[in-house]
């Protein structure tokens, strides 16, 4: 095993962007995009779109492809607008009971399965109970809750909980899916995957999809060894669609005429996650400092040239329930130092806290958006040292809380499931194994609110009990931007990811009616 390497600040520390790398705390993908279907109006030509997909270090060339793949072959009972509100997917409709015991899901008559089978009660019950019964459970705090699965009728799923949930809608984005013994589980998207090379992934469009047979029949994940030659491919006309835009080369492909740029806000936070068993991350006047002590708009401008949003805590800010006039941490060097005195006492000219933070090899990103947090703690007399890893040990270490702190990213997801997931003592993926008795109040005042008015002061509670009680040093959201050549309409409302509506697009009549 390569041992890991220490990397100290030296100098001014510049950070230059680069694709975002792997999601180690990743619960998969979900449908997250709310626009309307057109199906109806499509033309009959089909259409092969081409992705061009760069090679991130430190996974599987493919991975991002085949969670895209995912993303475009199975469904869930639900899907979250970018509000955070649950809206109909395989799903037609469904009822809550006045005590919010019983949930009645209404199933579309027309979905089917790819093998032609229809998505009926029984075989949804049957894939629920799965995913109850694997590691999928854990990931999905909305499922917690579910004391029984009943198939009534053909059409009608009724699920029964043991306590009133708001997090269940939320969590029926997992996917449904049939399965067979000694095959891969069948989905009921509007793609079926129907190659897997080294370097290529083809999908197919799924001729009996509830809402029509996609436009765009084929679509093609190639591989590419970086960002600049999968753009060359795209100039070349042997790429259609560019899977992520660099921050730094963004304006420059916003000129380009034969393309356009659809960005928006992505759902993850990046931040320093600490291991409060440590004794120097125990005291919560220690890790608002260390909060206090960070420049996130340097960060934001320097690592994604201004696309994005700086974040104190890991809630989505786009969500129906957030409020803006929860404080935040504003960069302030001088209250930071205060509150290590109270916290410490005062240590002139020297050092008040030494701690490592662990991050993956290979991830540039990330090196140079901690070289910026480690240059501003050094400011206050904190000497954070990044610690680089092979991926395989980076994934033991963090999984079994062998670090003081750790650089990561994290789903903030357009649902408090996913913060409730991260930081609730109760849960068995809480990374920093925080606990915190207020920050958990205010979660489970979240998940069993009996009314919209209850839910949104228990959102606005997290918030604030994650700023009293910080688990982490939260840095940032970024955008991220998509390219698509001007032969394809895109549609698809502004601020979404493009990713999910692919089904919906059509070739561009004379490659000019393009929606941006």
């Amino acid at each position: 095993m390569e041992s890991g390497r220490t990397i100290k600040y030296k100098g001014s520390a510049g950070i230059f962007p680069c694709l975002a790398a792997l999601l180690f705390c990743s619960v998969g993908f979900i449908a997250c995009s709310s626009y309307a279907t057109t199906s109806a109006s499509q033309p009959s030509a089909s259409a092969t779109l081409t992705i061009g997909y760069p090679h991130m270090t430190g996974q599987d060339p493919l991975h991002g492809a085949q969670q895209a793949a995912r993303l475009m072959s199975f469904e869930g009972l639900a899907m979250l607008g970018r509000d955070g509100r649950a809206q109909p997917k395989l799903a037609a409709r469904w009822e809550e009971s006045a005590d919010g015991l019983t949930w009645t899901i209404f199933l579309r008559p027309n979905a089917v399965f790819h093998d032609g089978s229809p998505v009926d009660a029984i075989s949804v019950k049957q894939s629920l109970e799965r995913t109850l019964g694997s590691a999928q459970r854990e990931l999905s705090p909305g499922l917690w809750d579910i004391a029984e699965i009943q198939a009534p009728t053909p059409d009608r799923v009724v699920i029964q909980l043991k306590e009133r949930s708001t997090f269940l809608i939320d969590d029926l984005t997992t996917a449904i899916s049939k399965q067979v013994p000694g095959q891969s589980p069948v989905g009921t998207g509007p793609y079926v995957v129907s190659s897997v090379g080294s370097n290529e992934l083809v999908l197919t469009g799924f001729q009996k999809y509830y809402k029509g047979d996609p436009s765009i029949h084929t679509v093609v994940w190639k591989l590419y060894p970086a960002a600049r030659t999968a753009w060359a491919a795209m100039m070349r006309g042997e790429v259609d669609f560019l899977y992520e835009v660099a921050p730094d080369a963004l304006q420059f492909i916003r000129n380009e005429e034969s393309v356009n740029v659809y960005s928006f806000l992505r759902n993850r936070v990046y931040g320093v996650v600490f291991n409060t068993k440590r004794p120097f991350f125990q005291d919560a006047n220690t890790r608002i400092a260390l909060n206090y002590a960070v420049d996130r708009s340097m960060i934001l401008q320097q690592a994604f040239r201004g696309q994005g949003l700086p974040s104190s805590t890991p809630t989505w800010p786009q969500h129906w329930a957030y409020d803006v006039s929860v404080p935040t941490f504003d960069y302030d060097a001088p209250r930071a130092e205060a509150l290590l005195d109270k916290s410490l006492g005062k240590r002139s000219g020297r050092t008040r806290i030494r701690f490592s933070c662990i991050f993956p090899e290979n991830f540039g990103f990330w090196e140079r958006m901690g070289l910026v947090v480690q240059k501003n703690l050094s400011e206050i007399g904190v000497e954070m040292d990044l610690e680089t890893l092979p991926v395989d040990e980076f994934s033991r270490r963090f999984a079994a809380g062998d670090f003081d702190a750790v650089l990561t990213e994290m789903i903030v997801g357009n649902t408090p499931s996913r913060p409730y997931f991260f930081f609730h003592s109760s849960s068995a993926r809480n990374p920093g194994r925080y606990k915190s008795p207020r920050v958990d109040d205010a979660l489970d005042r979240l998940r069993h609110a009996p009314d919209s008015e209850a839910y949104r002061e228990a959102f606005r509670a997290v918030q604030s009990e994650m700023v009293a009680d910080p688990p982490a040093i939260f840095l940032t959201l970024g955008n991220i931007s998509r390219a698509v050549s001007k032969r394809f309409e895109v549609i698809a409302p502004t601020g979404t990811d493009i990713l999910a509506t692919i089904a919906d697009w059509r070739p561009a009549e004379n490659s000019a009616r393009m929606t941006n």
